[in-house]
């Protein structure tokens, strides 16, 4: 992740501690990330930090300066609508993304801070709010950033755990709304932007509203348009490339989609298949020696590799290690499934990876079939079906209790834009779970190319009927890459991830022996989130074989929210030692 962090002290007292509480971010900051190249921007009032952590992997500044002052961004943004080669990148950004306006055509996935001058400063969040940006407002600060610790020295408040938002993540597995791991701390919400003038007075809007591309009625871009649309955006982030891309193909509808957008983009890439599920194999060998029949892998500037998981590698590091990294870069708000694998500090130089997320607005999402639909539709709100689909199996009470209360606020959200059948189901995927969870806005080194609000609204317009008939899917393969027309697509069962030793072997009980026990056996704060009993008896389950992804994904859960009052409490000591000096 690229440090993208800006203040305003706007009270006496504010500007007295801002260099005692920024020199400490920047500190927090060196422990988790790659500062060497940190550019700072300071005055008495305000400063701005941007790591530039990304030179080696987008030929695109994060940092940009000219007469009217500093523009510092998280990630390189690109256009969806008009083509920006990399000679004209910088002048393109200074131009677009300091007015409402130009945000609004630039591909999702990356913060802003913009210092003027005279001192106004503005700090912003892409469309959609797929990128980290969290936010602590008080009478002395305006801070904002992409790490959570950084901004929380900020607060006038005692820091705490946010145990609403813990509710919901040990129950559905992400934060829910705009919470954070810490009560102070929230995150910036979609298309927001928080304005400090020069006379420090704090003002915030938004550039764009969720309406726009999830109120129901619009029948949405036409899909040519959008598979025009989608090949603009590799095309320009391909053109600002280091290394060729790796593109992700598996054998499912989204990384078809992604990959099919890069190829009709016309740039370089590698095409990456993980193997661990031969079925994944199979198709994507299939969908490669179609376009090798017409046209081979060489001509294209493409190539393709298959990969497998090495569960010995992931073993080199125990469950407490992958989840102290972990809280040292992103302070708890991540997936819990990243702790399957190794949480290291990011390279200096990194490959982009393009990959199928944010397809799922596409898909019947818990609605997978007909007497499914006809189930949600029946309930007094779809949105409610959630509760079933993430049920709290192994949870306290007072977890569902929080849980249905996002809910109902979630249903009343979407009565509100018109949502009412079950896309409200989609809807919420995306702007609920989706932006919370995905895992690119952990680096600067992904692009969600199914992010392009193009996309979007097309794919929120269709009907869960065409959802359930996979209409768009198809339709955009066959625009983007006609050979892949008909060519069947892979879904893997329980039953597959079973079979197969290398998921099996890649399990976090086998990855990293004891660490369950320890925690289950030895540790306290779980016990808000997680029944005891229920959780002895998951513990031996797994001991006697049947360990499934059920159990994978709630000890993960577990492990998270287990580590999180020990490590707000430390930030609070940080914090309040810096407030009390």
């Amino acid at each position: 992740m690229n440090i993208n962090f800006g203040v305003a002290a706007i009270s006496e007292r504010g500007r007295s501690l801002l260099s005692p509480l920024w020199d400490a971010a920047m500190r927090m900051a060196g422990e988790a990330y790659d500062m060497h190249r940190a550019i700072v921007e300071k005055t008495e009032r305000r400063a701005v930090v941007n790591a530039r952590s990304l030179e080696e992997t987008w030929q695109a500044p994060t940092w940009l300066e000219d007469e009217h002052g500093v523009l510092a961004l998280s990630q390189p943004p690109v256009s969806f609508v008009t083509d920006v080669g990399q000679p004209a990148w910088s002048a393109w950004a200074l131009a677009t993304l300091r007015s409402d306006e130009g945000r609004r055509g630039v591909h999702p996935g990356y913060t802003g801070i913009s210092l003027w001058r005279d001192g106004g400063m503005e700090m912003w969040c892409d469309v959609f709010g797929f990128s980290r940006n969290y936010i602590v407002q008080n009478h002395d600060f305006v801070a904002v950033g992409n790490h959570i610790g950084m901004v929380s020295l900020f607060s006038s408040d005692r820091l705490e755990v946010d145990q609403f938002g813990a509710d919901v993540l040990s129950q559905v597995g992400f934060w829910p709304l705009n919470n954070s791991p810490i009560k102070s701390v929230r995150r910036l919400g979609p298309a927001e932007v928080v304005a400090i003038g020069m006379h420090d007075e704090v003002s915030r809007r938004s550039y764009a509203t969720e309406e726009e591309f999830f109120g129901y009625g619009d029948p949405g871009p036409d899909l040519d348009s959008v598979a025009a649309s989608l090949a603009l955006s590799t095309s320009n982030a391909g053109a600002l490339m280091v290394s060729v891309p790796t593109i992700h193909l598996s054998g499912g509808q989204d990384s078809r989609l992604t990959a099919a957008a890069w190829i009709a983009g016309g740039r370089p890439g590698r095409l990456s298949t993980v193997g661990n599920l031969q079925g994944e194999t199979d198709v994507a060998t299939s969908l490669v020696g179609a376009l090798e029949a017409e046209k081979s892998l060489t001509a294209r500037g493409l190539t393709h590799r298959i990969t497998t998981t090495n569960p010995k590698r992931t073993a080199t590091f125990s469950i407490e290690e992958r989840l102290v990294a972990g809280l040292r870069q992103w302070d708890g708000d991540f997936a819990p499934g990243n702790l399957r694998a190794p949480i290291v500090r990011p390279p200096r130089k990194s490959v982009l990876t393009i990959g199928g997320g944010n397809g799922e607005i596409m898909h019947p999402m818990y609605y997978g079939n007909e007497r499914i639909l006809s189930l949600v539709r029946a309930m007094d709100h779809p949105v409610l079906r959630i509760s079933k689909a993430f049920a709290p199996r192994y949870n306290v009470t007072r977890v569902a209790e929080s849980t249905q209360g996002f809910l109902e606020d979630r249903a009343q959200f979407m009565r509100g834009i018109g949502q009412n059948d079950a896309t409200a189901l989609n809807v919420f995927q995306m702007m609920s779970k989706y932006r919370r969870w995905l895992n690119s806005q952990l680096t600067g080194t992904s692009f969600v190319l199914l992010a392009n609000p193009l996309f979007v609204r097309a794919a929120m317009s269709l009907t869960p009927e065409q959802r359930l008939e996979r209409f768009m899917q198809g339709e955009m393969a066959r625009r983007l890459v006609p050979q892949w027309e008909g060519h069947a697509y892979y879904k893997a069962s329980p039953g597959d991830f079973k079979q197969s030793d290398i998921v099996q072997d890649s399990r976090i009980w086998k990855t990293s022996p004891g660490s369950m026990e320890r925690m289950l056996q030895d540790d306290e704060a779980w016990k808000m989130w997680f029944d005891e009993s229920l959780m002895l008896a998951l513990q031996e389950e797994v001991r006697s074989g049947n360990g499934a992804t059920v159990h994978e994904s709630t000890l993960s859960k577990a492990f998270v929210v287990n580590g999180l009052p020990s490590h707000v409490g430390a930030l609070e000591g940080v914090r309040r030692g810096l407030w009390d000096h």
